[in-house]
């Protein structure tokens, strides 16, 4: 059903009307905890019964049942008949989640195990190139999910990486991307990972075959090329015979716990890798079974839903207070905004009310320096999500997210002098990590694609599928062919 037809949203309309002067009850206390994540949305522009609206909206859409149907292999990506079980990938119980009647949860731990072996093999030294050598250098081939995410997991978690290896990303088809990376390194001495869903994308072949041939026919540069792909036999068509499998029930921008990620799992080590999902875990049972009200996932999409259809703010500015947390943004931008910018509901009807939200930010501190300025006194409408980490509390950054915090919540009282007045008013979340390990990082993820799967449920839309970037690709692929443009 349309969003705009609903009863509690109509209530919410009401309701919205009768406070839309609402500014921020400047001692309210709005805080919820869960394991090593805060939420306080104290600066929020809403009341408790917009808020009860909200709750009552999720519950009319049968939130708690689709959450269910998500988690234990529905298809809810209705226009590819299949289903999104990201959390499958994961679970630590040997609990059956059964799709096409087959247990994926075998599948899933079969598959952490053999990256167990190569990660422990490559750390050891024990997996030698093709003239014997160990292996110094990993390269990931892939763009989208498959880079986004594991180079996210990489630099946040650089302080456990292991220092007897170097790591790399190729994702560009610029003419000079595989060459800047590979300058430097040793045929005898580097591993690939070339990890694409499909095996059709035109990016990662056209690295992956420049690196075929840069590693050249020898009796065992099989070790140097690991795939990753739902599609097993078009990677070995290409040359490349081992292959960590995905599934078609994996959306790539949601498959950061998989196998996609391989990488950072030899980076931090298994046990390091195994922390990280248990966080992710974590926070899906806790969005399966908490209350909406003390829900942080539920919680962002709500307010956010608030924002962004009753407010009318459709910019959503992410800055984080934390350097390793620097490519986060480029990384909820895909998630967020290829996943909810539809504007064709579930029923393929065009939708009348505003659907996912424009993401940009990056680091608070380099904000100050930069686009603070429009953020104190633009004209732009804008809410945002200020993520800090409590281990630095005692440091200057954390000193600055909170002057951020206050100055655009509340503004300045110089009223008298225009040229100095910030009005404020800008609707924040602050989202607190207890520190930046791998199970805070894990939990962290998982709560932004709980969010964005929220807020598709509530605008009626599918979150996981992109039918306009397959028909650029289609396009994309044609005109190679017509130009004779030299793609795979």
């Amino acid at each position: 059903m349309s969003l705009t037809k609903r009863e509690a949203w109509k209530k919410i309309e009401t309701h919205a009307e009768a406070i839309k002067k609402f500014t921020l009850p400047p001692t309210e206390n709005r805080v919820v905890l869960f394991d090593n994540l805060t939420l306080d949305y104290s600066a929020q522009r809403l009341d408790p019964t917009a808020l009860a609206l909200l709750c009552e909206l999720a519950d009319e859409c049968a939130l708690r049942e689709k959450i269910n149907a998500l988690m234990t292999g529905h298809p809810v990506n209705q226009s590819e008949q299949r289903p999104a079980l990201h959390t499958a990938l994961r679970v630590f119980s040997e609990e059956p989640i059964c799709v096409n009647n087959t247990d994926v949860v075998q599948d899933v731990l079969a598959v952490r195990e053999q990256m167990r072996m190569i990660a422990e093999q490559i750390r050891a030294g024990a997996w030698l190139g093709f003239s014997g050598k160990r292996i110094t250098d990993i390269v990931n081939i892939g763009i989208g999910g498959s880079q986004l995410g594991p180079q996210f997991c990489l630099d946040a978690l650089s302080e456990l990486t292991t220092n007897t290896l170097q790591f790399h990303f190729i994702s560009e088809i610029d003419v000079n991307a595989f060459s800047k990376v590979v300058v430097n390194l040793n045929p005898e001495t580097t591993l690939f990972i070339v990890s694409s869903k499909s095996f059709t994308t035109q990016e990662t072949l056209f690295n992956a075959k420049k690196a075929l041939a840069w590693i050249g026919q020898h009796e065992n540069s099989d070790n140097h090329f690991i795939a990753v792909t739902a599609f097993p036999n078009r990677a070995k068509e290409i040359g490349i015979n081992q292959v960590l499998p995905i599934w078609d029930w994996v959306g790539g921008r949601y498959s950061v716990c998989s196998a996609i990620n391989l990488i950072t799992c030899i980076a931090i080590g298994f046990d390091n890798f195994c922390a990280f999902l248990e966080g992710a875990n974590s926070m899906d049972e806790h969005f399966r079974l908490a209350p909406f009200a003390q829900n942080l996932p539920v919680l962002l999409a709500l307010l956010g839903i608030w924002n962004n259809n009753v407010l009318k703010i459709h910019l959503l500015l992410l800055l984080s207070y934390a350097e390793v947390l620097k490519l986060l943004v480029p990384y909820i931008q895909q998630l967020d905004m290829e996943s909810n910018g539809k504007s064709i509901d579930n029923e393929g009807r065009a939708v009348n009310y505003s659907t996912g939200p424009i993401v940009w930010g990056g680091l608070g501190n380099q904000a100050q320096h930069s686009y603070y300025q429009l953020l104190c006194q633009g004209t732009h409408l804008i809410a945002a999500d200020l993520i800090s980490v409590d281990s630095f509390n005692n440091d200057a950054i954390n000193h600055l997210c909170s002057a951020h915090r206050e100055v655009l919540s509340k503004g300045t009282m110089e009223e008298t002098d225009p040229n100095n007045f910030v009005p404020g008013n800008i609707p924040i979340n602050h989202i607190r990590l207890a520190d930046c390990s791998p199970k805070t990082l894990g939990a962290l993820i998982a709560m932004y694609e709980h969010k964005v799967f929220v807020q598709g449920v509530i605008w009626n839309i599918n979150s996981f599928d992109q039918p306009g970037v397959e028909s650029s690709k289609k396009i994309m692929r044609k005109v190679c062919v017509a130009e004779q443009v030299v793609m795979p």
